[in-house]
């Protein structure tokens, strides 16, 4: 337990120094002034290096400024195995749970463990009935993610792609989703649909305590996409 608590306080500092380095660079440059930092800097937890990485699994810096180190937050929020959410519009920084109005990450954007290396993403996209949705994925494929009990949904939903609203959905194409290895959400067994015209489905799905999430569209090519996949804390 005295270990935890070192490592927790030790990341707790970090976050408040990474939050107090956004503000000093601001400041400085209003006042017409730069500033000097130490870039390669390496950090290690219990004798385990860290390895910081962006949303787009990216290497980024750790550096020292006037003898204090900064960390990237996601890196902190990572080692407390916990998810980071930004807010533009109040410029707020929010690591673990945070009740707002989008979700902690979207699925389209998340680095996975296992499964299909090559999908299909897009800004947004319209379903077949002329609606705009964004964060997609199309094409098939089978993903496997490591929340760690991170999150408590899931939302989003599923559509025939506008571009292929005439293209029929045979039987077993849809959506499964599995958490820790039990089905939570299944829509890959409707009826065939010569003419397409496949309703798109809402997705409201309960993550509570889901370690490891698997999500499986089986597209029939681009047929079908889900979009506005967001996980919540």
């Amino acid at each position: 337990m005295k270990k935890n608590h070192t490592v927790r306080t030790f990341l707790a500092g970090a976050l408040t120094a990474l939050l107090v380095v956004s503000v000093v660079p601001s400041a400085l440059a209003a006042a017409g002034k730069t500033i000097t930092i130490w870039p390669g800097v390496s950090v290690y937890i219990d004798d385990q290096k860290l390895d910081p990485r962006d949303a787009n699994g990216k290497p980024v810096e750790v550096f020292t400024y006037n003898g204090t180190t900064y960390l990237p937050v996601r890196a902190v929020s990572e080692a407390l195995g916990k998810p980071v959410q930004w807010d533009g519009k109040t410029k707020s920084v929010y690591v673990g749970k945070h009740s707002g109005d989008s979700p902690a990450a979207w699925l389209s954007q998340m680095d996975y463990f296992s499964g299909t290396k090559s999908i299909t993403t897009a800004a947004s996209e319209k379903d077949n009935a002329g609606n705009t949705h964004y964060y997609c994925v199309t094409r098939d494929f089978d993903r496997t993610y490591k929340l760690n009990g991170q999150y408590t949904r899931m939302t989003g939903v599923l559509y025939q792609s506008y571009e292929y609203r005439s293209s029929s959905i045979s039987k077993g194409y849809g959506l499964t989703i599995y958490g820790d290895g039990r089905i939570l959400y299944d829509n890959a067994a409707q009826n065939n649909l010569s003419q397409g015209g496949f309703e798109p489905d809402l997705i409201n799905i309960d993550l509570t305590g889901v370690l490891e999430l698997r999500v499986h569209l089986h597209g029939g090519g681009y047929r079908l996409s889900v979009g506005d996949m967001g996980l919540w804390t």
